[in-house]
């Protein structure tokens, strides 16, 4: 696969391998159906809270497999993306980021690989935190959707800085479409979630239009043919059952 050329084996991100949630949980039994459907049609279908499920566990398994779609964007930035090249986070020439955390409490300017390294890292520190993400089917805290979306917040700067930075070379080595895919369900989960505003995804705004467009066309002309398919079932039985006249 063109992606896997692409990586690396720094030891940090070798560390991430460990997964956040344990596979016995029904978080990461929830993130595996979720995962089965990625990469069809079903992209957006697949973000859909489904009956009977509780909201915050859903948001908990969609938010398992952001992360691992970030952290393998992130890998495929480790070739193309160096301290050199991107000595500011950035999304485009006039949006930079700074990093803010607990230890770093005042926002601090980064390069783009120690800025993504960071988030990663603060990304599977929370999602390991069982107080935040039970997994004995105890009550979600709080706090724990506000989390998510500064969380996901962070992880459209990895996007926005993949797409506006290294989008030619990324093409070049044929990891486009992944690169979409992934960005796809992201945006869709959090659309569906509220849980990033749209002036925070400005810098990739027209190309997230351009997905949420295709998706309606898709939706609309997939409605359009279910239509017609009933309208040829049932137009018959409508003939056959109407009285006749005199």
């Amino acid at each position: 696969m063109a992606v896997a050329t692409m990586q690396t084996s720094t030891s940090w991100l070798e560390s991430l391998k460990k997964q956040p949630v344990p596979s016995h949980t029904g978080i990461y039994k929830l993130h595996l159906q979720t995962q089965a459907t990625i990469g069809s049609a079903a992209v957006r279908d697949s973000v859909k809270l489904p009956p009977g499920i509780d909201i915050d566990e859903w948001i908990a398994s969609q938010l398992v497999g952001i992360y691992e779609e970030v952290v393998q964007i992130i890998s495929v930035l480790e070739a193309v993306c160096s301290e050199e090249s991107c000595p500011r986070m950035s999304a485009g020439k006039h949006t930079h980021y700074s990093w803010a955390d607990a230890v770093t409490p005042f926002p601090q300017p980064l390069s783009a690989p120690d800025y993504t390294r960071r988030l990663a890292m603060f990304a599977e520190l929370r999602l390991s935190d069982r107080s935040l993400l039970p997994v004995d089917g105890s009550r979600f805290p709080p706090q724990f959707r506000e989390i998510a979306s500064t969380l996901c917040k962070r992880f459209f700067r990895v996007y926005a800085h993949a797409y506006l930075s290294h989008f030619q070379v990324i093409r070049d080595h044929g990891a486009e479409g992944h690169l979409n895919c992934c960005y796809k369900h992201f945006l869709f989960f959090v659309m569906e979630f509220c849980l990033v505003a749209k002036e925070d995804m400005q810098p990739l705004w027209d190309l997230s239009e351009r997905f949420l467009e295709q998706d309606r066309s898709i939706r609309f002309h997939r409605y359009v043919r279910l239509a017609l398919f009933c309208g040829r079932i049932l137009r018959p039985q409508v003939l056959r059952a109407r009285p006749k006249s005199g």
